[in-house]
């Protein structure tokens, strides 16, 4: 956790940084169309490529604290050795779980669950100002419902508890044609 909360500090103090000099920027997260590295000029840019690590599975209270960089195929190998998997999981095996939650993810189990954001329990989000906070349904609930779906535009997403339920050995399935 000491080397979760030291990048989200140097995270915070880059954006503060851009802020008082009234900068824009980018976030690099990793290799995707909109940030590849031959595109990006690294002096605006906010590296959060480092924060792809799971915390903490809590088997009693079935949650996981996972940073955003997590691709959902290692969060589920992860959280089934446990016996839990997130409610929904998004069927492409490279979205990170910081992307299904500012991206708006939803696959089959929503009809149950809803969109992927609504197994979000809190974020922690490094706002524009460079200050962290930690926003949920009850705590700061209009930064947390408008995170979600927003693409980042709000902050930048630093971590996230997920609730986790019992995996099932087998799914049944009904086709109505």
């Amino acid at each position: 956790m000491e080397a979760h909360e030291a990048a989200v500090a140097a995270i915070a103090a880059n954006v503060r940084q851009f802020y008082d000099r009234k900068e824009s920027y980018r976030i690099y997260h990793g290799s995707t169309n909109s940030t590849r590295q031959s595109r990006l000029n690294r002096s605006r840019v906010i590296d959060t490529s480092k924060l792809k690590h799971i915390l903490n599975v809590d088997t009693v209270a079935k949650a996981v604290l996972v940073e955003p960089n997590v691709p959902m195929d290692s969060l589920v190998e992860a959280t089934l050795q446990y016996g839990l998997v997130p409610p929904v999981v998004m069927e492409f095996p490279g979205i990170t779980v910081g992307g299904g939650f500012s991206g708006t993810a939803g696959e089959s189990s929503s009809f149950r669950y809803g969109f992927f954001e609504r197994t979000v329990n809190w974020i922690q989000i490094v706002l524009a100002d460079g200050k962290i906070v930690k926003a949920s349904k009850t705590n700061m609930p209009d930064l947390f419902h408008g995170a979600a779906s927003s693409f980042g535009t709000l902050g930048v997403i630093t971590l996230l508890e997920l609730q986790l339920v019992e995996a099932a050995a087998y799914v049944e399935l009904t086709y109505h044609p």
